[in-house]
């Protein structure tokens, strides 16, 4: 009797051990953002790291409820130099936190720069003025 109480044991335990390693690879294709999903501030960035876009492209970040854009640069390479400051710029899109600049005809950048280009937002919680937090991103314009 116990030793068929180890050989069930010592399957179930292999069953488990099988079902970790498939949910793992199965689950390893997540394109998140670490820095995004451990900041509580941010819900998401616009074009996401490491994405291939047009030169119209919109760019920006979507904030969580209680926190504002201080700050939105782009720059045309990507170690964030040069960066031109949207701020002015961006759309606020109400109700979902976002903060949306497109290049375009009369803005500041009329088309994204071709190859690599980095944003850089700084944002702060509104009930901490003051006490910004920055993230930046790198994308790519073909």
């Amino acid at each position: 009797m116990q030793r068929r109480q180890y050989i069930i044991f010592s399957t179930l335990l292999g069953l488990g051990i099988l079902m970790f390693v498939v949910a793992t690879l199965v689950g390893g294709n997540d394109r998140g953002d670490i820095s995004v999903q451990n900041a509580p501030g941010i819900d998401g960035i616009v074009p996401q790291r490491g994405d291939e876009v047009l030169q119209q492209q919109q760019v920006g970040i979507d904030l969580a409820p209680g926190y504002r854009l201080v700050r939105l640069t782009i720059s045309p390479n990507s170690n964030c130099q040069f960066g031109v400051d949207v701020t002015s710029q961006t759309r606020y899109v109400e109700g979902l936190q976002q903060y949306l600049f497109t290049p375009g005809k009369g803005q500041l950048i009329e088309a994204l720069a071709a190859d690599d280009n980095c944003a850089v937002a700084v944002y702060e919680e509104i009930a901490r003025p003051g006490e910004t937090e920055k993230i930046d991103w790198n994308f790519t314009v073909n």
